[in-house]
């Protein structure tokens, strides 16, 4: 009878807080559903590279669709987020990247950011993709036979929507700027003045790819591993959107939904051994954050200082804390110290396998981001190396807007 009482009472104040407007803490950002406006935080791009006494190139597949039954036009913007060294110009990971040692010289490593912009036209319900190191436009695939529709041409010839009439005509979509390419995509819905329009109807999803070197051309076969996760949307808020350039992402006049106040990731520990393999193999995750905010106008990019608090399984909690400008791409390991096994995201730090890590921005942007899981090979010297991207959970909603301004 206590117990029945007790629910009750609970179902009564449930529905008073329900009638006093008190509404759970949700977050609107979604990854699983069409939006006005997407986000991929990891568009990565790198050739040549060395792993495990291999060589390897790993590339994004950035792939966009529309939801709808009308043709949409969207305006993307790649954001780069290299640093370059400060005494020959290249691009730049870690300090030691600097030393010149043909000169002796030691630059420094300068963060630095840019965009570049491009528009796509997609018919109605038409999705679409493309290599980051390759981009996409003038593809010259004629129907066989010429009476037949070819396969998503974007010049404007072929590849006509279900209505007989839109095409992907001015489209053109770059190739990322360097290589090595860190960076980030993010796309709006516009109409055909490149104002922005509350459809929702956007969705996307990121494949990166890890090859030996010469895979990713048509006829490759020998790609390594894949990993992949959806872009994240943000959803417009039907009838509020202006045809201003300066976006409204929450707060009291909000145009979109707001960006989440806490970001949820569950994690292995790093270093923490696989414990179904049982081969000396190891586990890294690498965090990617990106600010909501940015002035793609005056080519500011946003910038946060972001606070984690870990937990492990004991629910015991450490914190710190970290800036971040345009983008971070890191280890969890390397986010509070540059000796990765003394961080609290250690294993032996730790002292369980797994933990949750809860991140919320407390100064500046608001803040999105996925997680990238590598597990290191152990002792069978396997040069595969597994990878798996996930997306983060998303709790509440900020109350300060964050504001996209667009040029």
């Amino acid at each position: 009878m206590r117990q029945v009482r007790w629910a009750s009472w609970m179902v009564g104040l449930a529905m008073a807080l329900a009638v006093c407007g008190v509404r759970p803490a949700v977050a609107d950002i979604r990854s699983d559903q069409a939006a006005a406006i997407v986000e991929w935080p990891s568009v990565v791009v790198f050739a040549n590279e060395t792993l495990f006494g291999s060589g390897f190139d790993l590339d994004t597949v950035i792939q966009l669709s529309n939801t709808s039954p009308d043709p949409v036009r969207v305006w993307c913007f790649y954001s780069n987020a290299n640093s370059h060294c400060s005494n020959n110009g290249t691009v730049c990971i870690l300090p030691d990247d600097c030393a010149d040692m043909t000169t002796g010289g030691v630059g420094l490593c300068v963060p630095a950011w840019n965009e570049v912009d491009f528009h796509i036209n997609l018919t109605p319900h038409q999705p679409f993709g493309w290599l980051a190191s390759e981009g996409a436009s003038g593809f010259d695939i004629s129907p066989t036979p010429p009476t037949e529709v070819g396969t998503f041409p974007i010049d404007g010839i072929h590849n006509f929507g279900s209505d007989g009439v839109s095409s992907n005509a001015g489209s053109r979509i770059p190739r990322v700027a360097e290589e090595p390419f860190n960076g980030s995509l993010r796309c709006i819905a516009v109409d055909e003045d490149g104002f922005p329009v509350d459809r929702n109807v956007l969705k996307g999803e990121a494949t990166i790819e890890i090859a030996s070197n010469g895979a990713f051309t048509p006829s490759g076969n020998d790609v390594i591993t894949v990993a992949k996760h959806n872009a994240i949307g943000i959803q417009a808020i039907p009838g509020a959107v202006n045809d201003d350039n300066t976006l409204v992402l929450g707060g009291p006049e909000p145009e979109y939904n707001g960006c989440p106040n806490v970001l949820i990731l569950n994690h292995f520990f790093d270093f923490a051994e696989n414990p179904v393999t049982d081969d000396g193999s190891f586990i890294i995750t690498a965090l990617t954050l990106v600010p909501c905010s940015t002035n793609f106008l005056r080519q500011i990019p946003g910038f946060a200082t972001v606070q984690y608090l870990v937990f492990n399984e004991f629910e015991q909690r450490l914190s710190t804390s970290r800036s971040l400008q345009c983008k971070q791409l890191l280890p969890l390991s390397l986010i509070d110290t540059t000796q990765p096994l003394r961080s609290i995201f250690a294993v032996g730090t730790q002292g369980t396998l797994t933990g949750q890590t809860r991140m919320t921005s407390v100064l500046g942007s608001g803040i999105l981001g996925v997680a990238t899981e590598i597990h290191i090979p152990g002792d069978n010297d396997n040069e595969i190396v597994p990878i798996a991207d996930f997306n983060l959970h998303y709790q509440g909603q900020r109350a300060d807007p964050d504001l996209i301004v667009l040029p």
